[in-house]
């Protein structure tokens, strides 16, 4: 029975995912737009990072589903520094934070035309060992900014990544 709803599951999430209502971020403060699922909310905190937070599972649950968007400016970025130099400086940075860190996979690609990174990695946030999290970074040099997208999850939840792949996928630098 289990695996006959896992199946309908994986049948019917396309479906459902298109029916679901969109809306798009576009404050003139930051320096991207991006669209987002209604039901999710939307925070701008010091700094202007940009919070996209998915809406409880469950009356229980104690931890939500996270993405945070900074961008940060630099003349070197882009020109001096490129992307695909900031590894392993990267991953040896983020290893302090976590207990049982784990670097699950690393690529590159192309987001927005510009070269990007995408590092996920899983462990126990040493400021709260009560449970594990996933996280997804991405790291894009566009002009002189660098973009770094983070999706936070716990580990052992996969309800919100195919809409947090698609919240990533859609962000739009501007000029």
């Amino acid at each position: 029975m289990r695996r006959l709803l896992t199946i309908c599951y994986i049948l019917l999430a396309p479906a459902l995912l298109m029916g679901q209502e969109w809306k798009t971020f576009a404050d003139t403060s930051v320096l991207f737009t991006a669209k987002y699922p209604a039901n999710w909310t939307i925070k701008i905190k010091e700094g202007k990072r940009v919070f996209f937070t998915s809406p409880a599972d469950s009356p229980s649950d104690d931890f939500l589903e996270n993405i945070n968007i900074s961008v940060t400016t630099n003349p070197g970025y882009g020109t001096e520094i490129k992307i695909n130099e900031l590894f392993p400086s990267v991953t040896n940075s983020l290893k302090p934070s976590f207990s049982e860190f784990k670097e699950e996979s690393q690529r590159f690609f192309k987001w927005n035309n510009a070269d990007a990174a995408e590092i996920i990695y899983s462990g126990y946030n040493k400021v709260d060992t009560s449970f594990k999290v996933r996280m997804v970074q991405w790291f894009c040099f566009y002009k002189t900014r660098l973009y770094t997208v983070t999706f936070t999850s716990k580990a052992d939840n996969t309800k919100h990544n195919v809409n947090a792949r698609k919240i990533m996928s859609g962000i739009i630098f501007r000029n």
